[in-house]
């Protein structure tokens, strides 16, 4: 039987960090890498649906959801139970040696739910290692070498993702020379336009400065794939304008260029459809699937057309772990949990939408507010004529929030976004009470700043 904790909130008890938390922060600094780094200071007890509880008795709204993972909350009853299900019978064999139920159940169900004809799948330990198993196959089909990625974009932290994210600070600096033939390109971010356009008048100069550097050398004729997040995600929750990835769905259709579709963050209901490149008129090659796929165990996928899937040789991918037979028997509820959770992504949306575009017109330092679904964020500024970011203000933000009991992340090329994440579950009083706890933060901050 799975145990209830019953836990409410937000509730706090002792100012977090409470003193367990800060020994648990000692024992992190004496243990633990600096290549680790704590975003919020307190050491969690249990959660429970849209609720965390850290070890000094302080009690959590969680908009962060284990950075987009627990879609359905935070340890779903059913899923639990399939997964102690399949820790009866049995937790590790690989399907490399044998294959099992779960695993091929789970194959068979993702080419039901994703776009387009994408029939055939791998799993792995996590969406980094999905996207690194991607441009495997896509290299294995294409036999051509350059790849090409956003500016904005974040695919992971292995060395192959790290040459794919934008990001310098922190992902790559000081792990160079990394993986060669990486073209990063410009994304639709129209609120800072590379090319200082604006949109419809722009007609997405964008993509079309993509198609010119695709095809000229020396990359003409030698492009293998071009990945992209429909929205980007630590990017700063960037959805593109329409009739974006439909262009570059021709230019990549022109090209002979495998067209990537990176759902790690975007996937699984966030944004308001199963994937979020159904907000589009685009079918991606292959589509590689994390976080929300398993609602918190370690699992991602890539699923993609069985011509492209067939051309790595046998035994050229696979993994001890990947694919675990518990994490596939969780993922497979995780879809069905999914499913009955999207419908009220039309609530979270609504409610997010109307109170960020009301904080919008009251407050300057909100430069922009964007999103799609239940994946909404807003860009903080010094000014709005101006748009320079302010990273140290909505770094306080944050920690402001996390005093009065609400988990947010933030993200951004310059680190200034808020970036909300409440599980797809949540009731709108709740959803209504961590948006007062925000407004109440960034308020606080802005005057403590000189912001307001």
């Amino acid at each position: 039987m799975v145990k209830s904790w019953n836990l409410k909130g937000p509730k706090i008890v002792v100012e977090p960090p409470g003193p367990k938390s800060k020994k648990a922060l000692a024992r992190k600094e004496k243990y633990v890498t600096n290549g680790i780094r704590i975003g919020l200071p307190a050491e969690l007890d249990v959660a429970e649906g849209p609720f965390m509880r850290d070890v000094d008795g302080n009690v959590y709204l969680d908009f962060t959801v284990g950075i987009g993972v627990h879609n359905c909350g935070h340890r779903p009853a059913a899923m639990v139970k399939a997964c102690q299900d399949q820790l009866d019978k049995f937790i590790h064999i690989c399907v490399m040696v044998s294959p099992y139920e779960s695993y091929l159940k789970l194959a068979e169900e993702m080419s039901k739910i994703c776009p387009g004809n994408m029939t055939k799948s791998i799993f792995l330990n996590s969406g980094s290692e999905a996207i690194e198993n991607s441009l495997k196959i896509a290299r294995a089909y294409t036999k051509k070498k350059w790849i090409f990625s956003y500016k904005t974009s974040f695919h992971g932290r292995t060395f192959m993702d790290i040459a794919l994210t934008g990001k310098e600070k922190p992902y790559r600096e000081g792990f160079g020379p990394l993986v060669p033939y990486v073209q990063h390109v410009d994304y639709a971010y129209c609120y800072r336009c590379p090319l200082c356009l604006e949109y419809p008048s722009c007609n997405l100069a964008c993509a079309d400065s993509i198609r010119t550097v695709m095809e000229t050398a020396p990359m003409q004729g030698d492009v293998c794939s071009l990945v992209g997040e429909p929205v980007q995600g630590e990017g700063g929750f960037i959805p593109p304008p329409p009739g974006y990835w439909e262009k570059i769905r021709k230019i990549c259709d022109d090209n002979g260029v495998v067209f990537i579709d990176d759902e790690v963050q975007t996937g699984f209901g966030r944004t308001g459809k199963m994937f979020a490149i159904e907000h589009w008129k685009c079918d991606p090659d292959m589509l590689v699937s994390g976080k929300g796929l398993s609602l918190g165990m370690p699992l991602g996928g890539v699923t993609g057309k069985e011509e492209i899937m067939a051309a790595p040789p046998p035994a050229s991918l696979g993994g001890t772990f990947g694919g675990n037979p518990v994490c596939c028997a969780g993922a497979l509820e995780s879809i069905k949990l999914t499913k009955k959770a999207l419908p009220n992504t039309k609530m979270i949306h609504r409610v997010e939408k109307k109170r960020l575009e009301e904080w919008k017109e009251q407050y300057e330092f909100i430069g922009d507010v964007r999103g799609l679904g239940a994946m909404m964020g807003m860009e903080f500024v010094k000014t709005r004529k101006g748009k320079e970011p302010v990273p140290e203000f909505t770094r306080n933000t944050q920690l402001n929030c996390f005093r009065h009991g609400l988990y947010i992340l933030t993200a951004g090329t310059y680190s200034n976004v808020i970036r909300l994440h409440p599980p797809l579950v949540i009731k709108q009083d709740l959803l209504e009470k961590g948006l007062d706890i925000l407004e109440a933060a960034m308020v606080e901050e802005a005057k403590k700043s000189g912001l307001m």
